[in-house]
């Protein structure tokens, strides 16, 4: 077995990565890197550091030769048109390099979406189907790390959590928990062909966020509503499908899932796991 990753520099690479290595000798494990001079502890530590770069297609075939498994992480790079360029050099070299299996993370229920994000999810699972390369979909959920931009340390200062008016849901997933999937899937060939929707168990809204903060700080924190509040997420959750749940990441886990509950506790708690 040779697994390659992409995306290793990254907080969900760099998680999964750790995973893997609870998991497999790092003798089997590959990052596929950008600059490979830039992180000689991976090679310290047995895992081999090679070239690749998606804007140099070129560059991609060496990068994931005689991967049994390959996580392909998609760009961070902020221009979809340029994302969706990236994206297929990498199906290209996958298939030009004899890639066994080809682990995609996705977004959880693109065809329910309206965001620009949505449609080059679905592009790519797109691309990569036609490709007949084997696969595994791993639709992520958005990170729970979304919970410490809505205002939670200033509704402990003062008691009130603000949020625009509407019915909000927020479905949530830890990076540990995604990257956890992530492993299990890249190491059991019995999740070729699946696609998964890696959901929390359970959705949230601002009134549970409130009483979340209040059992933390230790203080009464009330949800309220102002029309005039402009918040990037609350307008992204209104383009997204935010009501969904699904098990899958929770079988994949095979432990319970961390929850928004844990997130705001780690927010005022050192010693709770960040």
């Amino acid at each position: 077995m040779k697994i390659v990753l992409t995306g290793a520099t990254g907080h969900l690479g760099g998680l999964v990565l750790r995973q893997l290595l609870y998991r497999v000798p790092a003798s089997t494990l590959a990052v596929s890197i950008r600059n490979p001079e830039s992180a000689p502890e991976w090679e310290r530590q047995g895992i081999e550091a090679r070239y690749g770069d998606y804007d140099v297609p070129d560059s991609l075939d060496a990068a994931f030769q005689g991967a049994t498994n390959l996580l392909f992480v998609s760009s961070p790079h902020p221009d979809d048109a340029v994302r969706l360029r990236q994206h297929a050099a990498v199906v290209e070299a996958a298939k030009r390099s004899g890639v066994r299996r080809l682990v995609y993370t996705s977004i959880v229920r693109p065809e329910r979406g309206r965001l620009p994000l949505h449609a080059l999810h679905l592009q790519t699972e797109r691309l990569i189907r036609e490709s007949n390369i084997p696969y595994t979909i791993l639709r992520n959920a958005y990170y729970m790390d979304i919970v410490k931009f809505l205002g939670v340390r200033e509704a402990a200062a003062s008691g009130e959590l603000w949020s625009p008016p509407g019915d909000w849901t927020f479905n949530a997933a830890a990076r540990e928990d995604l990257a956890a999937a992530a492993a299990e899937v890249l190491t059991e060939e019995s999740h070729a062909g699946q696609t998964y929707e890696l959901t929390a168990s359970r959705v949230w809204n601002p009134d549970d966020l409130a009483r979340a903060i209040a059992e933390s700080a230790g203080r009464r924190v009330v949800h309220r509503t102002n029309p005039d509040m402009a918040h990037p997420i609350y307008r992204m959750l209104a383009l997204a499908d935010m009501r969904y749940t699904s098990k899958d990441l929770e079988r994949l886990v095979g432990r319970p899932l961390r929850t928004m509950q844990d997130e705001v506790r780690a927010m005022f708690d050192p010693n709770v796991r960040p």
